[in-house]
């Protein structure tokens, strides 16, 4: 049931990414990398505020702080991994930088780099950041 409730928060992460990416690009006119940072940010602090409290809050020991450092650690291991697994798909799938591939070629690219991040970001977090 922990994983159920740590893949919810991951959907409502992208959701809340898309959201403050487009009031920040969209509706504040700000250049994208920006809107990029700030809905990444968004999404991150969401992450740890429900995971601590929701998904692991039988584990809550250490200080929030500390908590926040590890967490902090898991979800830019997770990121590299993420960008490991797009770089290697690519390369097998053979899509070079300025090809045209499908949607659904990139698509599942990037849906097999979510699933694995997830996968190991859940591990780490249970048993590091959120650790019992």
């Amino acid at each position: 049931m922990r994983f159920v409730k740590f893949a919810v928060i991951g959907v409502a992460n992208t959701a809340i990414s898309f959201a403050a990416f487009n009031l920040v690009a969209v509706g504040l006119h700000m250049p994208l990398l920006w809107a990029n940072v700030v809905a990444w940010l968004a999404g991150f602090v969401n992450s740890f505020v429900w995971n601590r409290s929701w998904t692991f809050a039988d584990r809550r020991i250490d200080p929030a702080g500390a908590v926040f450092l590890r967490f902090a650690v898991a979800n830019v291991l997770a990121l590299a991994l993420s960008t490991l697994i797009v770089a290697a798909l690519q390369a097998a799938a053979g899509v070079s930088q300025g090809a045209q591939a499908s949607a659904l070629e990139l698509n599942a690219i990037e849906a097999v780099a979510i699933c694995g991040a997830l996968c190991v970001n859940y591990v780490v977090s249970s048993r590091w950041v959120f650790r019992a």
